[in-house]
């Protein structure tokens, strides 16, 4: 039963606890997320209302002290609009929370809850790899030593599943299928699972990474360790393709140019996929997405890309179409006169 002595610390914990990881069952990385925006609020409003954070009452949060919340975030830490954006989600599912755990709360989480979300959140650049690019990432690996192989599997299978950086930290042996046909199981955003299908030669190389490792299929190990048999992390894959992309520049110099990341990878195969001319709900499916708004991102750069194209092949006004052929004894000045 909650108690209800009017301290937000109570509803804190157990929103953490009992509301976002048992009955929402969120990943570990968004309840870290809610957590450091939690407590940027929490400092914030233990220096506005002058007393410890432990000893602030759901009675000193109102809608005025969040705006300020938000206001501050903005103008003194210099956050971005999405950013601000997703600082108040939190604090309205927390209020949200409240409200349908204690009523005498009621009118000060509604006047929170309305609280509109700022217009005019600029969604992240997307950037990818031309197909040539990524052919030199991947070729810059040594596949001559035990870890160089390692890699090598990683990007392999980053790029043939478009998977996050977690998704890929926490894929495990037992969720492949390397037997026809080809997948693997993802445990993507929300704790929600997708099938992905998997290339032969991803299912190849995944074979012999598996085999060199002596593990047997099926079992709960995790796919992708690092030197210390530990599952890599989020940093270490990163870092890995930081290393690669360096390496890979001095055959492709546009690599110079570019900050390869993770991310990078999944945009990658968006693209490249669209480019293939697989259908967009395919993509989505394949990517994990829940709007087909995120995917239709990647339609809205290939079109724009396609566009551009066009315009390079644009004749100039009034040029018309070349005429017919018609021999002639100076080829320079007909050559000159297209």
């Amino acid at each position: 039963m909650m108690v209800t002595n009017g301290y937000l610390s109570v509803y804190v914990r157990s929103f953490f606890e009992d509301y976002l990881a048992c009955q929402r069952n969120l990943s570990r990385n968004t309840i870290q997320s809610y957590r450091d925006a939690m407590k940027l609020f929490l400092q914030f409003a233990a220096a506005q209302r002058k007393k410890p954070a432990a000893k602030l009452l759901v009675a000193d949060i109102d809608h005025r002290l969040i705006t300020s919340f938000l206001e501050h975030l903005e103008d003194t830490r210099n956050n971005s609009i999405q950013t601000r954006n997703h600082r108040l989600v939190v604090l309205r599912t927390l209020f949200k929370y409240i409200s349908l755990r204690e009523p005498l709360f009621l009118d000060c989480c509604r006047k929170i809850l309305a609280i509109p979300l700022k217009r005019g959140a600029e969604l992240p650049e997307i950037h990818y790899l031309e197909k040539e690019e990524f052919a030199a990432l991947i070729a810059a690996v040594d596949r001559n030593t035990p870890l160089g192989r390692r890699d090598y599997g990683l990007l392999l299978f980053m790029y043939n599943t478009g998977s996050r950086v977690q998704e890929t930290a926490d894929a495990r042996i037992s969720w492949l299928s390397l037997g026809k046909p080809y997948k693997v199981e993802i445990l993507g955003k929300g704790r929600k699972w997708r099938s992905c299908p998997l290339w032969e030669s991803t299912v190849q190389v995944l074979r012999d990474l598996i085999s060199e490792r002596k593990a047997r299929d099926g079992c709960q190990d995790y796919l992708f360790l690092n030197r210390f048999g530990e599952p890599l992390s989020r940093a270490g894959i990163a870092d890995i393709i930081q290393r690669y992309t360096a390496r890979a520049a001095a055959t492709m110099p546009s690599l110079r140019a570019k900050k390869v990341t993770p991310h990078t990878i999944r945009h990658t195969t968006a693209m490249h996929l669209l480019q293939s001319g697989v259908e967009v709900n395919v993509i989505r499916s394949w990517l994990g997405h829940v709007n087909l708004a995120t995917t239709n991102r990647y339609v809205e750069i290939d079109l724009e890309m396609k566009a551009k194209a066009l315009r390079a092949c644009e004749l100039p006004m009034g040029r018309g179409l070349p005429g017919r052929w018609r021999s002639k004894p100076d080829i320079l000045t007909w050559l000159e006169s297209l």
